[in-house]
């Protein structure tokens, strides 16, 4: 984990950074009654702002009022906080190492009242370089390293000015070559996934070391995680996600009010339990709700658990659908779990048996809402509602009956690809979709997928297609269009280009071939950014016929490592299809 001021400021109500600064120079401006005109500097000049206040005020008064600022909180208040309950549980779960960039010790002092069993060890600043790095960063176990790479407030009576890094002089004295402060940030966002919680990203150290690790292991690096707030217009924040994920492989976790912080924790620490997956006989509700709880079927948790149990939710679904035991509830579940069965089943089972078993498993939840109350159908099917399903303003229901309709019913489209027209059981689904897509608005992002839906399926990959993904906001078509007009590319100048004189593709003119790794690369990092593990696997597999050989075997190492390390069922799909004869 790493923890910024944020953290602080829900466990003990600390002030952000800019309201520091603001303080600390509060009896330096208070005559004129313009300390918000320091505060307003500190917001756009952080580092130098507290520069000029360390200057301003002398190294003696500096740590006196950094202590003022910062005063010692009592331990109750703190054990009381919801986040530390969130966190606590988090280490529970197995986080062993907290960085902190604050300076107080709340956040230790918390989880040692809250997980006595454990020892929180805190490392200050200046210890940090007696140590070795991968002590550091693996504690023994029931142990917690937190990590204090700013330092702390310095002691009442203390000699020597705070050891804090706050203004530009001391970032600069971090920085240096002969401090740990860079191998740490360095080897975090090379080796671990990180979450932070309470970090704004405005430090430039940060954002470097996350960068650097981006362009040093372009396969390698496993992905970042940070709680941010949500703003009050969604296409931002889609533009500020893919921002952050392309540049720094970090993911936002949104929450729309500081009290969701510690829910979206525990739900974190929760799902890396594993007893948190379904146990035997639990019907077919609680599956489909743990099912959208842990993603798809390319999360850790759902292909590991699908991989042992997707014949019996198969037949879940199935009895769900008869006609005895249809419910409106039941038969939304089935439709809930099928969503995900439908993408597992593609990569697990053979091409004849996937077919087969994925149309009919869709075949019979579509079939069973003709047996539903035409009542109860009129009150699930709502066109406006479904329109408005995936907008940025919406508010879905726990359950997200609107989006899970809306997804079950493209799942026509998928399953029969440029036969749909002629299907019986999907001609009344289609009709639904064109109703949807009649009354929506022209922008609504449900009418772009259900047009895309049309196509995407039944013609021949091109940039129309890219472009209507990208309109509809649906990153994971996105991806999977990258991926197939490279491969049509690729197809179209094997059959062109390749001559005897040039037995594999990296052998190609660097005409034909630098054009196709340029853009495998591109799809690479699109499917990165999209999530989308298969895509980015598949990207790196193209490039490797391409790129030198070092190169190939290294990224192709890499890229069957992480792929591992995700996801049970691509790990399947990469061994099975190494051995059969659909390797494509």
């Amino acid at each position: 984990m790493l923890v910024g001021a944020g953290v602080d400021q829900a466990l003990g109500n600390r002030p952000g950074w800019t309201s520091l600064l603001g303080r600390l120079g509060y009896n330096l401006v208070r005559h004129d009654q313009r300390a918000e005109k320091l505060e307003d500097v500190a917001a756009a000049w952080p580092m130098e702002a507290a520069e000029a206040l360390r200057l301003t005020l002398g190294p003696d008064d500096f740590a006196k009022e950094l202590r003022i600022a910062l005063p010692a909180m009592p331990g109750f208040e703190l054990r009381a906080s919801s986040l530390a309950a969130a966190i606590s549980k988090l280490v529970e779960a197995g986080v062993r190492v907290i960085v902190s960039l604050n300076y107080t010790d709340d956040l230790a002092a918390a989880i040692k009242l809250r997980l006595p069993s454990f020892t929180v060890r805190v490392i200050d600043r200046a210890e940090l370089s007696a140590w070795p790095l991968g002590d550091l960063l693996d504690p023994p176990r029931n142990q917690v390293h937190i990590l204090k790479l700013h330092g702390s407030v310095p002691p009442a009576g203390a000699a020597a000015a705070p050891s804090v890094v706050l203004d530009r002089s001391s970032y600069d004295a971090a920085l240096s070559a002969e401090t740990p402060y860079r191998g740490i940030l360095g080897r975090l966002f090379e080796d671990f996934t990180v979450l932070s919680v309470g970090v704004s990203w405005v430090d430039v150290p940060l954002r470097d070391a996350a960068a650097q690790a981006r362009r040093r292991l372009p396969v390698a690096r496993p992905m970042h995680y940070a709680t941010r707030p949500r703003s009050e217009n969604g296409a931002r924040d889609w533009w500020e996600e893919r921002a952050l994920t392309a540049s720094y492989g970090l993911r936002p976790l949104y929450y729309a009010n500081h009290d969701e912080v510690p829910q979206i924790l525990t739900s974190i620490a929760g799902l890396a339990d594993p007893k948190s997956a379904p146990a035997d006989n639990v019907p077919l509700e609680k599956i489909a709700a743990w099912l959208d709880e842990v993603g798809d079927f390319e999360s850790q948790q759902q292909s590991a658990w699908f991989a042992d149990n997707w014949a019996k939710v198969s037949n879940l679904v199935n009895d769900a659908c008869e006609p005895t035991n249809l419910t409106p509830d039941r038969w939304f579940a089935a439709a809930r779990a099928e969503r995900h069965l439908r993408h597992f089943i593609w990569f697990w089972l053979g091409p004849e048996e996937r077919a087969a078993h994925r149309n009919s498993l869709w075949e019979a939840v579509a079939q069973a809402w003709g047996n539903l109350p035409p009542s109860e159908t009129e009150r699930l099917w709502q066109d406006e509602r479904i329109a408005a399903a995936l907008e940025w303003d919406a508010q879905p229901s726990e359950d997200m009956r609107d989006r899970v309709l809306l997804e079950f019913a493209l799942g026509a489209y998928e399953i029969y690809g440029r036969d749909v027209q002629s299907q019986s059981a999907a001609a009344p689904w289609l009709s639904r979709l064109d109703g949807v897509r009649r009354g929506a608005r022209p922008e609504s992002i449900a009418a772009y997928r259900i047009n895309l839906a049309t196509q995407v399926w039944a013609t021949q990959p091109g940039t129309h297609l890219l472009t209507a993904a990208r309109n509809a906001c649906w990153e994971s078509m996105e991806a999977k269009v990258a991926l197939d007009i490279a491969q049509k590319k690729f197809l179209e100048t094997s059959s062109s280009s390749l001559s005897p004189m040039s037995p594999t593709p990296r052998d190609w003119r660097g005409a034909d071939r630098d054009p196709l790794w340029r853009e495998c690369d591109h799809v690479r990092e699109l499917s990165r950014v999209a999530g989308s593990n298969r895509r980015e696997a598949g990207a790196i597999v193209l490039a490797s016929f391409l790129a030198p050989v070092d190169q190939a075997e290294s990224d192709l190492i890499a890229a069957y490592r992480r792929v591992r390390e995700l996801s049970l069922v691509c790990n399947h799909w990469i061994d099975r299809s190494l051995r059969g004869p659909d390797w494509r």
